[in-house]
């Protein structure tokens, strides 16, 4: 862990970095910037759709909402659709060119300007001596960027680049608001060196450790860079300043690539390095290359790793239970590192299919420039049977490439402080025949409660609501000092034994703890040997989609498949809070209307005893 890869590379940019007139998008595409024809109905369609829209209004009572009862969807459910507006009717014009997108698009992109700030409420930062429901940026006091106000300033980036001709027909007073506006609400707090150390932690300028927000904000500022700043000695300054806090970013990962964020954040996460390289790439004419780099080929085809069946991904952290990965992405990273494992999966899923015909807001200069690509001849992907990801200690068995045919396990390690983290150490995902048999519930709705002390009261995020063990009803606790340790993989067999005394507190009462799981001969075995300091109480959790059937005193039954247990153990079942905000579309990502909880709790207190359960 720590590979700091820019810097490893030593690039000297003196001379290397692209003059503004100098700059083209996309040229490692022979074509350039050239959206193919395929694209143009949808693109058009996406934009003529806004024609007979109104645009939403941002209220500064919404705004407020999140810091008076911690609600973020009403604002946000305006602000991020004037984006998506913003880039479909620059799109659909710089298509078309006949105007009638043009009033519109104005509109859209002034309102957008008007915003007082581009900081999402829940990301607003706090002021000393000031009630912060509303943004205090508004004087040319801009010391913040955070996801949203880099986004929307890529999205207004990439307008100008698109219309700007269009702009200036109008009146050029359009064109020089944009660019006063990128200078003044982005260009500048980057370049300041006070600011970043103070407010943006997200660059790991401190030392800190980062997580997606320090690719995603970063990627969106070079795009900014690349397509509006004139200045060739600043273009290079930005860039500069970019190469460190990005390896910030990769040095938190692990040689296997690993995504300690779950398979949710990738796209925000390694797939906005992805999109930071590639603004990189284009503005050094190719000089600054990372592509081919082991750690950043691991870090893309992690995501093909953490596929379990059709849309469903091992969901570890804070990640959906439903995940269609971004073939087209994956498809990229994979042309571009060389991987076969990543194209023959995006293949795969684009089945001879056109990329999606849209452009994702929040990482527009990959989203353009996956509109270049057409169809593409499918191809056929064998899934990995086995691997070990020995960094953030996740291993996974299949019994078939064939991701909908015989067992499959995964097991989890690693510690309670990941980004996004779940306290889940231990815990296993099982799927037969695509079937869900053991799961992880998922990340619902974001709340303010799910960012703050509060987070572990919300049950998906407890270890005893993940199919791991409970000692004395003490659950897990949060920190990266409770973790797995002494972990042992096997690669003939793919068995993974983990030491988990330290994933709990001492208040369990544990004095060892190991637990082991392998998929061998079509039978899938989890081995819990429990040692407890006093005899007490051991509880084993599974969280599953259905009610079991057949249920008898060491067995039950679920999509076919059999799960046999100690006969020491009591069985319970039981629905699963649906009511909270956080947790009341749980089910629907699973497409039932209840989850459950079996619980396996011993009937008669217990010192000392090995367990075994059987997926067969």
């Amino acid at each position: 862990m720590g590979r700091k890869i820019f810097a490893e590379k030593n690039f000297e940019l003196k001379g290397k970095v692209l003059s503004y007139d100098e700059f083209k998008l996309f040229i490692d595409k022979p074509q350039g910037f050239k959206i193919n024809e395929e694209h143009y109905p949808k693109l058009i369609a996406n934009a003529e759709a806004w024609l007979t829209k109104d645009i939403p209004i941002c209220y500064a009572s919404e705004y407020m909402m999140f810091k008076r009862d911690g609600n973020r969807s009403i604002y946000e459910g305006k602000f991020f659709p004037r984006r998506a507006a913003l880039l479909a009717l620059a799109t659909a014009e710089y298509i078309e060119r006949k105007g009638r997108f043009t009033d519109k698009l104005i509109d859209v992109l002034w309102l957008i300007l008007e915003e007082t700030t581009w900081v999402v409420p829940a990301h607003n930062p706090s002021k000393e001596g000031v009630n912060t429901c509303l943004p205090y940026a508004f004087k040319g006091d801009v010391d913040f960027i955070d996801l949203f106000s880099a986004t929307t300033a890529a999205s207004l980036a990439f307008t100008y680049h698109l219309c700007k001709d269009i702009f200036d027909s109008v009146t050029p007073l359009i064109n020089e608001r944009i660019l006063y506006e990128l200078d003044r609400r982005i260009i500048k707090p980057y370049l300041n060196d006070v600011y970043m150390w103070d407010k943006c932690r997200w660059s790991g300028v401190r030392g800190n450790t980062v997580n997606n927000w320090c690719p995603w904000i970063i990627s969106n500022v070079l795009t900014v860079a690349a397509l509006t700043v004139k200045d060739t000695s600043t273009r290079t300054v930005i860039v500069k300043k970019s190469l460190p806090m990005l390896d910030s970013f990769t040095s938190v990962y692990f040689d296997d690539g690993g995504c300690d964020e779950g398979p949710g954040y990738w796209n925000a996460a390694g797939g906005a390095l992805f999109n930071a390289c590639c603004v990189l790439y284009d503005m050094t004419n190719g000089y600054i290359d990372i592509y081919k780099d082991p750690l950043f080929k691991n870090m893309g085809e992690y995501e093909v790793k953490a596929v379990v069946t059709n849309n469903r991904v091992l969901n570890f952290a804070d990640s959906p239970a439903r995940l269609n990965p971004n073939a087209i992405l994956i498809y990229e990273w994979g042309v571009a590192s060389d991987s076969e494992m990543m194209r023959s999966y995006a293949l795969s899923r684009l089945n001879g299919n056109l990329p999606d015909s849209s452009v994702d807001t929040s990482m527009c200069y990959r989203s353009y420039k996956f509109l270049v690509e057409g169809r593409h001849e499918t191809a056929e992907f064998k899934a990995p049977k086995k691997f070990f990801l020995d960094g953030i200690v996740i291993a996974a068995t299949r019994e078939s490439d064939s991701t909908d045919k015989g067992l499959y396990l995964a097991f989890k390690g690693g510690h309670n402080a990941e980004s996004h983290n779940h306290n889940d150490m231990g815990t296993v995902i099982v799927f037969a025949d695509g079937n869900p048999i053991f799961i992880d519930a998922g990340s619902g709705k974001y709340t303010r409660r799910t960012f703050s002390p509060q987070r572990y009261t919300i049950w998906a995020m407890s270890s005893d609501y993940h199919n791991c063990a409970t000692f004395n009803d003490m659950p897990q606790f949060a920190g990266k000092e409770y973790c797995s340790k002494d972990s042992v993989y096997d690669e003939k067999s793919g068995k993974l034994s983990l030491n988990l005394k330290d994933a709990y507190p001492k208040e369990a009462g544990i004095e060892s703890y190991h637990r082991s799981a392998v998929l061998e001969n079509s039978v899938i075995t989890i081995e819990d040997d429990v040692k407890l300091k006093e005899s007490g109480k051991v509880m084993f959790s599974y969280i599953l989609i259905k009610e079991p059937e057949n249920v008898t005193d060491t067995t039950f039954e679920i999509f076919g498949r059999t799960v046999t247990f100690d006969k020491s153990l009591k069985y319970n079942v039981e629905p699963l809070d649906n009511t909270w905000p956080e947790t009341e579309a749980l089910p629907r990502n699973w497409n039932v209307e209840h989850l459950y909880r079996v619980t396996l709790t011993s009937k008669e207190p217990v010192k000392s005893k090995k367990y075994t359960l059987t997926v067969k």
